[in-house]
């Protein structure tokens, strides 16, 4: 079969560095999805991602880990979205905007925005125009629901496959028995990472970098 991921980003980061820390961060994305369907080809494998704000030096590092990734992986598309600046509420008072605790603050973060509607709408998409005979979401964000029953309903033949990231539960949800969930190994981590160095068609050398070394 010909198939076709869907990498949502942030839950495969939090998957990775919730269980394993730093080790696996410097994965290659398609020959993860090479690992999980070992018997059939790679089509497309479609990440999505956004740069994190307020953190330069996260940011760098994803920079890299991207360049490197389109670099090495030509069946990858990435995707990208971006995080909005929001308000959060104290856990002490609970007010928007500015505390009402004394000294009064004002409360800020960032939210990230688009990515999830972009898969969503590439899986659907995909299902309909019969792009690769099978869907492999890698997330367990139960947001993704209608998107996997939209596809059912679209492309009843169509398998659709959900590997959850380490640590991550999967949905519970049954789908009439018509999809798979399961935990990627560790063994298919280990098979996955990309080179230490990764030389780009610029000339460029995109390493690893030295926090995700271990």
């Amino acid at each position: 079969m010909d198939v076709v991921a869907y990498v949502d980003g942030f839950n495969l980061y939090h998957g990775l560095k919730s269980k394993y820390g730093h080790a696996y961060l410097w994965i290659d994305l398609v020959e993860l999805v090479r690992q999980i369907r070992q018997h059939d080809v790679v089509l497309k494998v479609r990440y999505f991602t956004a740069i994190v704000k307020g953190e330069p030096d996260a940011a760098l590092r994803q920079e890299t880990y991207l360049a490197a990734l389109a670099a090495h992986c030509p069946e990858l598309g990435i995707v990208r979205g971006h995080f909005k600046k929001k308000t959060a509420r104290c856990r002490d008072c609970g007010s928007r905007w500015t505390c009402a605790c004394d000294p009064a603050q004002t409360f800020h973060t960032y939210e990230e925005k688009l990515t999830d509607v972009a898969l969503a709408v590439a899986m659907t998409m995909d299902a309909a125009s019969a792009y690769g005979d099978m869907s492999v979401l890698v997330s367990t964000d139960t947001d993704f629901r209608p998107a996997v029953e939209a596809s059912l309903q679209l492309a009843p033949t169509r398998p659709v496959m959900i590997a959850c990231p380490p640590g991550r539960v999967g949905p519970k949800h049954d789908f009439s028995g018509r999809v798979v969930s399961f935990a990627i190994p560790e063994k298919h981590l280990q098979a996955s990472l990309l080179p230490e160095a990764v030389p780009g068609p610029d000339g460029r050398i995109y390493q690893r970098p030295e926090k995700w070394s271990g």
